[in-house]
């Protein structure tokens, strides 16, 4: 009889470690099971982040490179435009050119110069004593220009201008009408330097 109870006393002592090892099995499982979510949770959330700067900078280097392709087309559109804007200019600066070089020898510039004069001393109200200056080919115009203006004490002399026209010094005002073909020509070409010129910011892509 006391053997059997020293049985009993085993068993159930036998049962208790047991049930510990389980009740342990089961906390560690549960720790484990907790430990490997937590484990898989956390990669795959560094996996997406490292998805996402990933495509972050694949966007970025898209963008970079579609800025870059703008950027160089928008260039290369303005040099373009640039060279044909100034080959349109050269065109009719050359144009007119021709046409004032050729000009002098018709019969309308004798006319032309008569109102170029009365434009000049209109400029200067009153001047009675002036000095006009021709190219050396025009100096057979002086008479008529004298008839012009009558009521000018007038003196004449070659001027340094190639094209045509006519300049005007007014010694006692200290002042000069330019009315000269090639004074027009360089003002025209300085205006069409304003037109066709533009700036090329952002070359170096800031």
């Amino acid at each position: 009889m006391e053997e059997v109870k020293s049985k009993g006393k085993l068993q159930g002592f036998t049962r208790a470690i047991l049930d510990a090892a389980n009740k342990r099995a089961d906390a560690v499982h549960a720790e484990a099971d907790e430990q490997e979510h937590s484990t898989i949770e956390r990669y795959r959330a560094e996996a997406h982040l490292r998805s996402e700067q990933r495509r972050s900078m694949a966007m970025a280097e898209t963008r970079a490179r579609e800025d870059k392709r703008i950027m160089t087309e928008t260039l290369a559109a303005r040099r373009s435009l640039l060279t044909l804007r100034e080959d349109c200019a050269k065109s009719v600066l050359d144009d007119v050119r021709v046409k004032l070089e050729t000009y002098p020898a018709q019969a309308g510039y004798a006319g032309t110069l008569d109102t170029l004069l009365l434009r000049g001393l209109a400029a200067v109200p009153g001047a009675k004593s002036v000095r006009v200056l021709l190219r050396g080919e025009d100096m057979s115009h002086a008479e008529h220009l004298r008839k012009a203006a009558s009521g000018v004490d007038m003196s004449f002399g070659e001027g340094k201008f190639t094209l045509g026209g006519l300049m005007i010094e007014f010694p006692l005002q200290h002042r000069r009408a330019d009315l000269t073909f090639d004074t027009a020509m360089e003002d025209l070409s300085g205006r069409f330097a304003d037109i066709t010129g533009f700036g090329m910011e952002g070359s170096d892509g800031n």
